[in-house]
């Protein structure tokens, strides 16, 4: 009866998710990628000294999010509580450093039975209230990842339930309506709180195969393709979108097969979300940057080059997602510091932050996009814009080939007039670059990019 119930809501309202956050991506540091599940109150505190000596809170990264592993619930109470090992001080005494620091306090559950990262954590299914309430006033947080690891798949067991132990697994049903109604749920919950969260929510949806998409029937991070944007927008404040967790790898082989890695996590907010619906309030999120670990931490695949994470933070940058970084800040000015000024890349930053808050597209391809030839591995080149105040255009030419390329984009191709001629700003070298008419060009080595700010010469818009 309750199920049924839910699928009318589902088909009768969308309400609006209404906390006045997100009007751009948020920009953020996780525990995840390098602690996993074990991060600690002491790890917090280092993060946060980590992220005012390097600088990077200056620059916006001021919210610290704990990620899985950190929350189990009383059987006594019903309520949830921090890991008692790893938090002794508790959770709201933490939340209470981190708000004197001026830094905001981020959390994780899981809208099923139970999380992630193959614990026993307690999920939030059938105690969305009374979580709702911990979460916004007695840990006051400011942001929320809910994931979703307790996945109802018709005719499969349930999925990563081998670490719950004396309590059902708890799961919710893949399918669009009633996954839905779920999250609806939740984000009502939370809303009706009074207190401001962004709410970062994980939906899943089953592959249709299609470009290059993971294979037909395979479960990915993604809203349904039938969600509308208003269905979308009422409920969170970034919904993730990926085939798989995104790994430290251009590409990553798992079981004889090339699937994972940068590369398939570009083509994921391509083929399984609309680009278009993104906006002042919700925003598609391609997940967690990989950006300078070099192999270190929780995530499998060894590491990438400089120029890998170059493309990395630029293409997450232009299609607007959220920043959330989640690499070793302690020994990174000693280690990396290339790669430190490249996080701290104030232009990079400002086209993701944006104040139009408009969305991005994808100019063109090589393959082009649809084209039975375009899968991830066989893709040369991708060239992306996104409009930006002052009537200016971002545009990224990212070259995926193995050899150094010419690529150009047309002023048809972006919208301008063919005869308007444009300063061209170098985003990744900080510096006006020349003026360009017709086209803008360069030569962009292998695994890197060209990004760069048009702006009209002679004042007017370009867009």
């Amino acid at each position: 009866m309750l199920r049924s119930l839910l699928v009318l809501a589902f088909v009768v309202t969308v309400t609006s998710l209404d906390n006045g956050l997100g009007l751009t991506p948020r920009l953020a540091y996780s525990t995840w990628n390098y602690f996993g599940t074990e991060a600690t109150e002491t790890d917090v505190h280092n993060t946060a000294a980590a992220l005012e000596q390097t600088g990077l809170k200056a620059l916006g990264f001021d919210t610290i999010n704990i990620d899985a592993g950190s929350l189990d619930r009383s059987p006594t109470t019903g309520k949830l509580f921090g890991n008692t090992h790893r938090f002794p001080s508790g959770l709201r005494n933490l939340s209470d450093f981190l708000h004197a620091a001026n830094f905001k306090f981020g959390a994780y559950n899981d809208i099923s039975g139970h999380t992630c990262g193959s614990g026993p954590g307690a999920g939030s299914m059938g105690h969305y209230v009374t979580d709702a309430a911990t979460f916004a006033h007695e840990w006051q947080v400011d942001y929320l990842k809910f994931d979703f690891c307790g996945v109802e798949m018709p005719g499969s067991p349930p999925e990563n339930c081998s670490g719950v132990v004396g309590r059902s697994c708890g799961t919710v049903p893949v399918n669009s309506a009633e996954q839905y109604a779920a999250w609806t749920a939740l984000s009502t919950a939370l809303n009706k709180t009074g207190r401001p969260i962004y709410l970062d929510l994980c939906p899943h949806a089953i592959a249709d195969g299609n470009g290059t998409e993971t294979p037909k029937g395979k479960l990915m991070y993604a809203p349904p393709k039938d969600w509308t944007m208003a269905q979308r927008r009422a409920l969170s404040n970034s919904l993730l979108v990926e085939y798989d967790n995104t790994w430290d790898a251009w590409f990553y082989q798992q079981k004889g097969q090339k699937d994972s890695g940068l590369i398939f996590n570009i083509d994921a907010m391509l083929q399984a979300t609309t680009l278009s619906d993104s906006g002042p309030g919700y925003w598609n999120y391609a997940d967690m940057l990989q950006i300078c670990s070099y192999g270190k931490g929780r995530t499998p695949g060894g590491g990438m080059t400089l120029s890998e994470y170059r493309v990395h933070y630029a293409v997450w940058s232009i299609l607007a997602s959220p920043l959330v970084i989640g690499t070793d800040l302690w020994t990174i000015e000693q280690q990396h510091p290339d790669c430190l000024a490249l996080l701290k890349n104030k232009d990079i930053i400002a086209v993701n932050q944006d104040e139009a808050a408009l969305p991005p597209r994808l100019v063109g391809q090589t393959p082009p996009f649809g084209h039975p030839s375009a899968t991830t591995l066989n893709i040369t080149s991708q060239l992306f814009a996104r409009p930006l105040s002052g009537g200016r255009i971002a545009t990224l030419l990212l070259n995926r080939g193995l050899e150094t390329s010419n690529l150009s984009v047309s002023w048809g191709e972006l919208g301008i007039p063919a005869s308007t001629t444009v300063t061209v700003y170098d985003v990744i070298k900080n510096q006006a670059a020349s003026s360009a008419t017709g086209s803008f060009s360069a030569a962009v080595p292998s695994h890197d990019v060209a990004f760069v700010i048009l702006a009209p010469k002679s004042g007017g818009s370009l867009h």
